[in-house]
């Protein structure tokens, strides 16, 4: 079987470990991050197929991604 997803990832024993990870996409890239608490994220894994993306340091390894809430108003 051939993919981008480490062994560990996909032949995990740990159910906590998957559920606290999540993918998502930033500014058009593919990023694999860990729910650190209510609003912010660690990124795990960039996932991408341009090099560009992996000399940005935005989308490194460790770095923390703060969420903030979006407020939609109805028309």
């Amino acid at each position: 079987m051939y993919t981008i997803y480490p062994e560990e990832v996909i032949f995990s024993d740990n159910e906590c470990e998957k559920n606290n990870q999540m993918t998502l996409t930033v500014q058009g890239v593919t990023l694999v991050v860990e729910v650190e608490n209510h609003n912010q994220l660690k990124i795990v894994r960039l996932i991408s197929s341009d090099p560009q993306d992996f000399l940005d340091e935005r989308f490194q390894p460790g770095e923390q991604i703060i969420m903030k809430p979006l407020l939609r108003t109805k028309n």
